[in-house]
């Protein structure tokens, strides 16, 4: 059966139709999956002759009622007792109608349920040129072909004249399945999008690929969106990245705490996928502008050795660093010390620090140790007891908890993965 599709998304139609009917369908039922091929002599079109797949289950039912709208994106058939999303079958009738296809749902002919009814044209003829994905440059396609081919190409949006973006990449931090690969397809359409199912695998992956701006769920398992959140904002690695929160929460104390964690936007299910889409894009504008206005100011490894300062707040960090350098393995330097030495006050260090490195003059001191730390490790000539030591760590236990905090990874894996510099 010739039959053109999208491989990477093609079995997502699939997987949606099988998950909704296991879904709906009681311990002892039964499900069936058909393919066969027709012609529709009422039509003309792409769908004269086409591949039909039908997915058949003696579940519960969808009343007819309810039918024109269980395509709507969060739609929910009432008294759905499955805790379902309603974004798992929009998504099916996006590629669907992306594949040139159709589908129907109609009862279970032979008795109790749902029949699913998909159709989609068979060859290419109704394809144009651009949207076929031909492994070899060919002046003409193949009449027959074994091959998968590229068919509607999923990343187009239904604005011919937008160009999808490559370079900006977003993690989607999501335990709803259907949920998370709904956000990453609409996504994928402007970023690169990586997904993950809770907290602790997302903050793996942050450490590990700094992803440009993070959109999570705040009810998940193992560590929660708000935590998640915590942690990013608390890290100087970490917080110049924007997290974007989803919640079925709509009371505004719920709202609060989520915006009092650091969280750059907040939005409540079920949301609307544009408007998720235009806050990413302004989040990610904003921070742009404001690397390109601040760039150096968190990230102060080049001030350590080396500092070329204009302005009054450059002196200031030449000044501070200066003490820094000059006490760097003595670990009893306090905040107190350094303001002492700089000659201001320690509120005045606290907000100048603050408005400078967005640090603590406590984090900013403990930081800055595990920066030089960090290029020490790489050079591989001491320890990591000597490096904890010369750094101004008594305890190699709580200098190795810090480093993980900080970098994501042990002193000794940061070494491994490290063979020349250090990150940036």
């Amino acid at each position: 059966m010739e039959l053109w599709v999208d491989p990477a998304n093609f079995d997502k139609i699939i997987m949606n139709l099988l998950s909704n009917a296991v879904k709906y369908t009681p311990n002892g039922g039964k499900i069936d999956i058909k393919l066969t091929s027709g012609t529709d002599d009422n039509t003309t079109g792409p769908l004269h002759q086409y591949a039909e797949i039908s997915v058949t289950d003696t579940g519960i039912g969808i009343p007819e009622s309810e039918r024109q709208h269980i395509f709507k994106r969060f739609y929910q058939v009432r008294n759905n007792q499955t805790g379902g999303t309603g974004v798992g079958l929009h998504l099916t009738s996006s590629l669907i109608k992306l594949h040139y296809g159709t589908i129907n749902i109609e009862d279970n002919p032979e008795g109790q349920g749902t029949r699913f009814v998909v159709r989609i044209p068979l060859g290419h003829e109704h394809l144009p040129v651009n949207q076929l994905n031909i492994p070899m440059a060919q002046s003409s396609v193949p009449k027959h072909t074994t091959s998968m081919v590229l068919v509607p190409d999923i990343n187009e949006t239904d604005n011919d004249n937008v160009k999808v973006k490559v370079s900006e990449r977003v993690l989607v931090v999501e335990d709803d399945e259907e949920i998370r690969n709904y956000v990453a397809h609409e996504l994928s359409t402007h970023y690169k999008v990586d997904t993950c199912a809770n907290g602790k695998e997302a903050l793996d992956i942050i450490f590990k690929q700094q992803p440009d701006l993070v959109i999570s769920d705040v009810m998940m398992p193992e560590m929660d969106g708000l935590e998640l959140t915590r942690r990013i904002k608390k890290n100087i690695n970490l917080n110049h990245i924007p997290v974007v929160l989803l919640t079925a929460k709509s009371r505004e104390e719920d709202n609060l705490e989520g915006l009092e964690t650091g969280a750059d936007a907040y939005l409540t299910k079920p949301f609307n996928i544009d408007i998720l889409i235009k806050t990413v894009n302004n989040l990610l504008k904003s921070h742009q502008r404001l690397r390109n206005t601040f760039s150096g100011n968190q990230t102060h490894d080049e001030k350590v050795d080396d500092i070329d300062t204009t302005s009054s707040d450059d002196k200031l960090m030449e000044r501070i660093m200066k003490v820094l350098n000059k006490n760097l393995g003595n670990p009893d330097i306090t905040v107190e010390t350094l303001a002492n030495e700089i000659g201001i006050s320690r509120v005045h260090l606290h907000r100048k620090l603050k408005e400078l490195t967005n640090q603590s003059p406590r984090d900013f001191i403990r930081n800055t140790r595990l920066r030089k730390a960090a290029k020490l490790l790489v050079e591989k000539k001491l320890t990591v007891a000597e490096v904890a030591d010369l750094t101004g760590f008594r305890n190699p236990n709580n200098f190795a908890t810090s480093f993980k905090e900080l970098f994501g990874v042990s002193p000794t894996v940061y070494m491994e993965q490290h063979p020349d510099s250090p990150e940036e």
